[in-house]
């Protein structure tokens, strides 16, 4: 008898597929193979259903459903989309966007230099090219850039070192 793959698949292979796809999510949990297998488990069903498909069609059909069912697994189970009251919490340098802090070291022509934040410096390198301060300014972040605190001057350069926030009604921020 002489049977060649792929022409030889049925129903029970795709259930095949299915379970060793669901033990490689249970060994390396991420939950994506529960989605693939869940297409193999479907893919079986309709073969089962429809025993006449072709191997082409279950190909198709098993991608169609891969592909379908990680997608709608994604939008309802997402992983790291859990509401938080602190959402800065592990975003340490993130949380000193719009502050005040003061220049430790001059802020030199190539544009980087020290800053205090709080009770630890961090290095800051200018907005604008050629940005250049003497220590002890009083400088705001107003980005990140590959590590480093994105500094510009403040508007008054009387503003002590602190939290600051935006006042809604003239947009303007306030420094706490």
């Amino acid at each position: 008898m002489d049977i060649a793959w792929p022409t030889a698949l049925v129903f029970w292979h795709w259930w095949i597929l299915a379970g060793i796809l669901l033990v490689l999510e249970l060994l390396a949990p991420g939950i994506f193979f529960l989605w693939v297998g869940l297409a193999a488990g479907v893919t079986g069903l309709v073969l089962f259903v429809a025993p006449n498909l072709a191997w082409e069609g279950q190909a198709l059909l098993f991608a169609l459903l891969a592909l379908a069912s990680t997608y709608a697994g994604r939008r309802i189970w997402r992983p790291g989309a859990v509401p938080t009251d602190h959402p800065m919490l592990n975003r340490r340098a993130h949380r000193h966007v719009g502050r005040v802090v003061v220049l430790t070291t001059p802020l030199q022509d190539a544009g980087t230099g020290r800053v205090r934040v709080d009770d630890s410096e961090w290095t800051a390198v200018g907005e604008t090219d050629g940005l250049s301060a003497p220590a002890g300014t009083s400088m705001r972040v107003v980005a990140l850039r590959d590590g480093m605190l994105v500094i510009a001057p403040t508007q008054d350069t009387t503003d002590a070192p602190g939290p600051a926030s935006a006042d809604p009604a003239t947009g303007t921020t306030v420094s706490g």
